[in-house]
């Protein structure tokens, strides 16, 4: 069968073919490398027809004659593709400096060395459908072209100025101007230069011009960026949760602004890391564990045994506080962050009990700090003796018949109690630690108080922690009590805890809530009067250099506040509580001898009282003095 009767192409063509569509490597590694080298010198056939190198025609030359006509064209044009002029100065660079590489010799050979290996040559042949090819011996890489280009313009350029905006201080800023640049257009060079691979006039001569470089950051965008921090620290920032808060004063605001520099421009944001010891203190503060709720009730008794509320559990969703605090300062309006919260195990969060007990209608704590030993041990044996007491709607609860009879063999312990307007030792001094504590709880609650005692004189332990002066309640048995009602629908519970580390007790009053709310207004305080002089109270039975300070001096005050209760239909209720504290000495328990030296009225009292035992103490009475203690010489 011939070439012509199979519809193939004559052999010749198809040899132009394999030449044209030429890139097989494998071709050259097929022929012995001294054979290769010699072919361009010694063979006497000709190069296909149709082959070009770049734009020259090489086909049907014998390979020497390709070569010298390739030389003759190309190799001035690669000592010198292109040539640049600016301000005077001009750049020849060669081929290789702008990214054109011609290497026709090795091509060459490739086509003879595949000329010489017929089968591989024809099936390439028969796989190519051109007739005509050009010998992949030339190759521009634009990039090389563009670094070189750029290395000119570095010499050259004078690039804008960004507008910025500087914090010198919590009060101050300023604005550094922006300014208009030039820069060597690379980009529009390259483009006149086109693909140096196309054979052009050697060193032909592109002129570089300059383009306007504008600032990303305008000064007028500076001038916005701090009108924008102006605004997002106008104003203080309060995180909240559950009307209670913190605030960000403006200063922080200003001292955690950053201005950050983006594609976009300038873009004023908070620096959140400035605020990582105020994130702390709000985790310790509403971050909590989960637990199951806690209710043993001894129906008999009609008091709980065992009590703790359920707790879903929490911690802060630090990402979403930022987020909306980053929002808030954005607005002059709502700057108040309600601070998110993620729930822990949400089953935990409710308790039934057989009493329906829910909700905590109020609470309210004072401080004992600096109690002596017994005061502290009946603070704790009231505190315990009420824990868990309820008290059923309607009826009137009394401290006094809560608590019990002040006796020893009920936890009680003796120390300094004060009768009428003396120090005597009793048992169960230091109860009205928890009478007070419970008259603040029940006041919080808005509860009805039915009957309440303020004290002779201001006592220190009151006046610790936020409760104003006159904010207490004295007991003593008989006939002066601490009388409430519970005036909801449903019962309530006392719930004591004390906390001997910091020297905090604290009443907690639970029930059902029927949304009132109490408040606390019109304190007021006047007419006051200094304390009388210091006052000795002789004790025998100690040291005779004995000295205990058990009383302090305190000024006396005429005292007054309202509570008003407000319920959910707007109707209010206000009760007024008075107290009228009597100026108070310093006073001391001393031995015979500190108090003869010191307090001599109160040694001549006691003298006078128990001469038998100043008999056997072998003292005498101190003359000149009167026994009256309220003598100032007393």
């Amino acid at each position: 069968m011939t070439a012509e009767s199979s519809g193939q192409p004559p052999v010749e063509s198809r040899r132009g073919l394999m030449i044209a569509s030429l890139g097989l490597a494998g071709f050259v590694a097929a022929a012995p490398a001294a054979f290769v080298a010699a072919l361009l010198r010694t063979s006497n056939g000709t190069l296909p027809a149709g082959l070009h190198v770049g734009n020259v025609d090489v086909g049907g030359v014998a390979p020497a004659d390709a070569v010298a006509r390739l030389d003759s064209i190309w190799q001035a044009y690669v000592a010198n593709p292109v040539s640049f002029a600016l301000d005077s100065r001009l750049w020849h660079p060669s081929g290789t400096d702008v990214g054109l590489y011609v290497e026709y010799r090795s091509a060459l050979r490739k086509v003879l060395a595949a000329q010489g290996v017929g089968g591989i040559a024809q099936r390439v042949a028969e796989r190519s459908t051109a007739a005509e090819g050009s010998l992949a011996a030339v190759r521009f890489d634009p990039q090389v072209l563009r670094n070189y280009l750029l290395g000119i313009a570095r010499g050259f350029d004078q690039p804008a100025l960004d507008a910025q905006v500087t914090l010198r201080s919590t009060d101050a800023a300023e604005v550094r101007p922006g300014r208009m640049g030039r820069v060597v257009d690379v980009e529009a060079a390259i483009q006149v230069a086109g693909d140096l691979a196309n054979l052009a006039q050697p060193g032909r001569v592109i002129a570089l011009s300059f383009r306007e470089d504008v600032p990303v950051v305008s000064t007028e965008d500076a001038r916005v960026v701090l009108d924008q921090v102006t605004e997002l620290t106008g104003a203080p920032l309060w995180l909240m949760h559950n009307g209670r808060g913190w605030v960000i004063t403006p200063e922080s605001l200003r001292e955690a602004i950053r201005i950050n520099e983006t594609e976009t421009g300038l873009v004023p944001t908070l620096d959140f890391t400035r605020f990582n010891d105020l994130f702390t203190l709000i985790d310790d503060t509403l971050a909590s564990e989960p637990h199951p709720k806690v209710f043993e009730y001894d129906e008999e008794r009609d008091r709980v045994l065992a009590f703790q509320p359920g707790n879903a559990g929490q911690i802060v969703e630090r990402t979403a506080l930022e987020q909306a605090m980053a929002h808030a300062v954005t607005t002059s309006n709502n700057r108040v962050v309600e601070i998110p919260l993620i729930i822990l195990n949400k089953e935990f969060d409710f308790i039934q009990n057989p009493l329906g007990i829910r909700d905590l209608l109020g609470s309210g704590d004072s401080v004992y700090l600096g109690s002596m030993d017994y005061r502290m041990q009946n603070i704790a044996v009231g505190a315990e003796k009420l824990n868990g007491q309820v008290v059923q709607p309607g009826d009137t609860f009394s401290f006094l018949e809560r608590v019990g009879r002040f006796r020893l063999s009920e936890g009680w312990v003796e120390g300094s109690i004060i009768v009428a307007d003396k120090t005597e030792q009793g048992v169960g001094g230091g109860i009205c630690q928890v009478s007070t504590t419970l008259f603040r709880a029940v006041l919080n609650a808005g509860l009805e108080v039915v009957e309440r005692w303020p004290h002779l004189y201001r006592v220190r332990y009151y006046e610790m922690g936020a409760a104003p002066i006159g904010i207490d309640a004295t007991v003593f048995s008989p006939g002066i009590d601490l009388k409430f009602r519970n005036d909801t629908e449903d019962p309530i519970m006392l719930r004591a805890r004390l906390d001997e580390p910091t020297a905090t007790l604290a009443f907690e009053i639970w029930g059902v809530s029927d949304g009132r709310r109490s408040d606390i207004v019109g304190h007021r305080l006047w007419d006051w009067e200094d304390p009388p002089p210091d006052q000795g109270v002789v004790d025998a039975e100690e040291a005779p250099d004995f000295e205990e300070q058990v009383e302090w001096a305190k000024r006396g005050v005429q005292a007054v506040f309202s509570r008003v209760i407000t319920w959910p239909n707007g109707s209010e209720k206000e009760s007024n509580f008075r107290s009228s504290f009597a100026p108070w000495p310093n006073r001391y328990v001393v031995g015979i001898d500190e108090a003869k030296a010191r307090f001599p009225s109160a040694y001549n009292e006691w003298f006078d009282e128990n001469r038998a035992e100043a008999a056997r103490w072998g003292v005498s009475r101190v003359p000149g003095v009167p026994s009256d203690p309220d003598h100032p010489a007393g």
